[in-house]
């Protein structure tokens, strides 16, 4: 099972686009969006173990080693996955 986690990040300046291209390639950083708002970036994170084994130590260690050290970020905001939905994709009518 599959642990998910999003990374609300602000930045100082104009450097979310720098920032998120630093992110983006950082491990268990499966996509990274510029956002307009209170925050300037959103990432999304997966931790590939079952349920049983993850520690939230480990996620509070990669936020804030790897994505607060990170320049131009000035604060973050995180927020575990609790529960997955699906979106089923839109069914065309056929005449």
């Amino acid at each position: 099972m599959v642990v998910g986690a999003y990374v609300f990040i602000r930045c100082r300046g104009a450097t979310e686009g720098k920032v998120a291209e630093v992110i983006r390639r950082k491990p268990h950083v499966k996509r990274v969006d510029t956002v307009f708002g209170d925050y300037d970036i959103i990432a999304y994170l997966e931790f590939e173990q079952p349920p049983t084994s993850f520690s939230v130590a480990e996620l509070h260690h990669f936020v804030t080693e790897e994505i607060r050290k990170v320049e131009g970020v000035s604060s973050t905001s995180t927020h575990i996955v609790t529960a997955h939905y699906e979106v089923e994709p839109e069914r065309k009518e056929v005449p």
